[in-house]
């Protein structure tokens, strides 16, 4: 082969050579701008900012700071959160008047249910007594916010008169409802004693404003709650049972009821107005003797034992001189040295809180004895003047509410309750004392 071809195969080589080198540099040269144009559809992520660090003891203290409290975020800097829209909390209706609890032996709860809260700070009140004592009075006073002239003028009116042609009257009660006076609980007439009616049947309950729920209870060792038994034939088989003989139906009721109250209450008043009835210390005894014991659901028994309060109403000036109320303290301290109730817990009037002469110095070992006065139909008290002997009605209510309000409450439960689940409760306790056995027995040994 010559020189000249051996020259011309060469530069075709290099030929060659730079078109591959050209054609792989276009076509990278295109697959960069195909690649840039494809990266400019895409999306760029978004970067994120590592905030600045936060020292220990800041730390700390953004952790005690509640999320809701909008002073915190604003101290710390942050943005304040949108809060949710408030709900309303439910309206609680306020009873004017008191409501049926138990009635012809039937306990009703449904009623309630839009007069109670979800509290727990609430007190229960019963009260016993025979009929005509002012159980039902001494319940409107404790309900009562103030005890006005008012009101004093319309409960103590001379009791020769018809109470019910008096409260017709709208020259007592001017420019005010009647019912707002506290007129709570049906009080007693004297036609409704003439006729041997009584005012309250079964037990009747009242809602304060200050969530305390007074319960009043028809009288004990009534004749007219035996002679309504004994006319209503049926209602007394379904309410004491049929093995109760007619003549102890009345008594039986009336144990029955003592007992529900003293395993539902927190305080239970034994209303007299004399001193003493035996029949009726005997009564009060005999039925914390036959109180069955309520048990739940985990058969974990709980004895409940509410504070007992003697009160005498209408107590005369003798009463409330320190040697009367020494022999008086001390005749209910050897009746009541045996009872499980709360008798001795410094809730009466001789713990030297009310009357500095009523001290356990002059007056023994104080028990809870209260006195009420007697109201008489003159001008002087109904206008409110203090009594010599005692201080004004107003100030002995007032510190028998607060002695009342001040009681320590003892559970009634295994579990503390609400004023809705003690109505429940409620319930189940009455059906525990209707099916006692300890109630027939006993009218065994009666005479």
């Amino acid at each position: 082969m010559s020189e000249s071809e051996k020259k011309k195969i060469i530069s075709n080589k290099n030929r060659h050579t730079s078109r591959d080198s050209t054609a792989k540099s276009l076509s990278g040269r295109a697959a960069t701008i195909s690649r840039h144009k494809d990266s400019a559809d895409v999306k760029q992520p978004t970067i994120l900012l590592k905030n600045k660090e936060v020292p220990s003891d800041e730390v700390s203290i953004t952790k005690k700071v509640p999320k809701e409290s909008k002073e915190a975020e604003y101290l710390m800097g942050a943005t304040p959160t949108k809060e949710p829209p408030e709900v309303a909390p439910p309206i609680v209706k306020q009873m004017k008047k008191s409501m049926k609890l138990i009635e012809e032996g039937v306990i009703n709860i449904d009623h309630l249910q839009d007069y109670l809260q979800e509290n727990r700070d609430f007190i229960v009140v019963g009260v016993v007594g025979t009929q005509g004592v002012g159980k039902s009075t001494i319940l409107n006073l404790l309900a009562e916010t103030k005890v006005s002239e008012q009101v004093k003028e319309a409960r103590f009116k001379s009791q020769t008169e018809s109470m019910r042609d008096s409260y017709s009257d709208d020259s007592i009660l001017p420019n005010k409802d009647k019912d707002e006076v506290g007129f709570i609980h049906n009080v007693e007439t004297v036609e409704d004693i003439e006729n041997s009616v009584n005012a309250t049947h079964g037990i009747n309950i009242y809602v304060s404003p200050n969530r305390v729920i007074f319960l009043d209870c028809q009288p004990i060792l009534s004749l007219a709650v035996l002679d309504r038994l004994i006319e209503n034939e049926n209602k007394r088989s379904s309410l004491v049972g049929d093995f109760v003989p007619v003549e102890n139906s009345g008594e039986i009721q009336g144990l029955q009821l003592t007992g529900f109250l003293m395993s539902v209450c927190h305080v239970l008043l034994v209303v007299q107005d004399w001193f003493f009835d035996s029949n009726v210390i005997r009564f009060v005894q005999t039925a914390e003797m036959l109180k069955p014991t309520i048990s739940n659901p985990e058969d974990e028994y709980c004895e409940h034992s509410p504070h007992l309060i003697m009160v005498h109403n209408r107590a005369q000036m003798s009463d409330f001189t320190p040697a009367k109320f020494k022999v008086m303290q001390r005749a209910y301290e050897l009746l009541f040295q045996k009872t499980k109730m709360h008798f001795q817990s410094n809730l009466g009037l001789a713990s030297g809180r009310v009357l500095n002469t009523f001290n356990a110095e002059n007056c023994g070992n104080p028990v809870n004895l209260y006195l009420i006065p007697e109201i008489l139909p003159d001008s002087e008290t109904v206008a409110g003047k203090v009594l010599k002997g005692h201080p004004p009605l107003e100030d002995l209510v007032k510190k028998l509410k607060a002695n009342i309000y001040g009681a320590t409450k003892s559970s009634l439960t295994h579990v503390q309750l609400t004023e809705k689940t003690w109505v429940v409760y409620c319930n189940k306790v009455w059906e525990t004392v209707k099916k006692s056995p300890f109630f027939v027995e006993y009218t065994k040994l009666m005479p």
